[in-house]
């Protein structure tokens, strides 16, 4: 969450119109990095009700940063993430922003990151320092790849 939010925060200031999504919808915590004024609809929401208008769902941090937060996902809307919905959603995020960054669970807890990185087709990895096993990002890589996303780089950080 730390990694994505610095690097949308950079890219923003950088001129980069960027997207930040918290797709991480089993235990949100973009919200706390960068806290929202009020409480928008977010990602889960989008999700259950595909009539919810994804401009409801952004909330606009800076001229060139925006956010969708987690929202509720109480009734496993991470289940979707497979979806038609999300794909069209993922669509959207493409065509609309110049850069789109996806905070997802770990990758060795749940296979949500798998099903996102296959939606957006690219992927960022991020280690933990004295904690990841290369063996644990070389299958990783592999079982990205499987699903058609491209790795694009690896980050290590400290936590």
């Amino acid at each position: 969450t730390y990694v994505a939010a610095n690097l949308a925060y950079v890219m923003a200031q950088a001129g980069v119109n960027t997207l930040l999504v918290d797709g991480n919808m089993r235990e949100p915590a973009m919200d706390r990095v960068i806290a929202p004024s009020d409480t928008p609809p977010g990602l889960a929401d989008c999700l259950r009700d595909d009539a919810l208008p994804l401009s409801a769902a952004v909330t606009r941090v800076n001229p060139n940063l925006s956010v969708i937060y987690a929202g509720k996902a109480e009734d496993g809307a991470f289940d979707r993430l497979g979806s038609s919905v999300f794909r069209s959603l993922t669509s959207h995020w493409l065509r609309d922003f110049d850069l789109t960054i996806v905070d997802t669970p770990a990758a060795n807890h749940y296979a949500d990151a798998r099903r996102i990185a296959a939606m957006l087709r690219y992927a960022l990895i991020v280690t933990c320092r004295n904690r990841t096993f290369v063996k644990d990002v070389r299958t990783l890589v592999d079982e990205l790849r499987a699903d058609g996303a491209l790795p694009v780089g690896t980050f290590q950080n400290e936590y």
